[in-house]
């Protein structure tokens, strides 16, 4: 099975902690570690764990957490052709602090995720093999989902979007979609 997936890409910080701190109050974590994340990303991989031929389109930074996350899809065995590098945007980054409870909160920063070129998006689903699985997700503009998603619909292509994180989705983008993960 092949899959294209277009989307995000964050180098995640866990940080763990006896509880979420309150407003203006420094409290003390037990450990940190990085992880490899972004739905985009979390999607490519596990599709490619399952057994899938990935392709993956995206935008990460000139910087530290880029080479980690494009490490990431590379060991994960994704195709990376469609990985672009942005000069002058940092790479997505969250911190995620974690509870032993397993409940967290997380502050995301999108960075080069946010400036992916719709157009260019939209060209890089045919240079991505032309899979007939294309999946999506929510941490990148609108215009970024819904230029591949027409991409992928003029192929043939069933057209998966993960509906988070949640917001309106445009009447436009909603007739391209054959599956809605909320």
């Amino acid at each position: 099975m092949r899959v294209s997936v277009v989307g995000s890409l964050h180098l995640d910080i866990m940080v763990a902690a006896p509880r979420l701190p309150q407003r203006d109050e420094t409290l003390m974590g037990s450990s940190w570690h990085y992880k490899c994340g972004g739905k985009g990303g979390n999607q490519a991989v596990a599709a490619a764990q399952l057994g899938a031929r990935v392709a993956f389109g995206g935008r990460i930074g000139k910087d530290e957490f880029g080479a980690r996350l494009k490490a990431n899809l590379v060991t994960a065995g994704v195709d990376i052709s469609c990985l672009a590098v942005d000069e002058v945007s940092g790479s997505g980054m969250s911190v995620a602090i974690s509870e032993a409870t397993g409940d967290y909160g997380a502050v995301i920063v999108s960075g080069s995720n946010l400036v992916i070129d719709p157009d260019d998006a939209g060209k890089a689903f045919a240079r991505l093999g032309g899979a007939p699985i294309l999946i999506l997700q929510n941490e990148v503009p609108e215009a970024v989902n819904l230029a591949v998603a027409r991409k992928a619909k003029e192929t043939g292509a069933r057209v998966i979007l993960n509906a988070a994180p949640a917001r309106a989705l445009s009447q436009k983008l909603i007739e391209f979609i054959d599956l809605l993960v909320v």
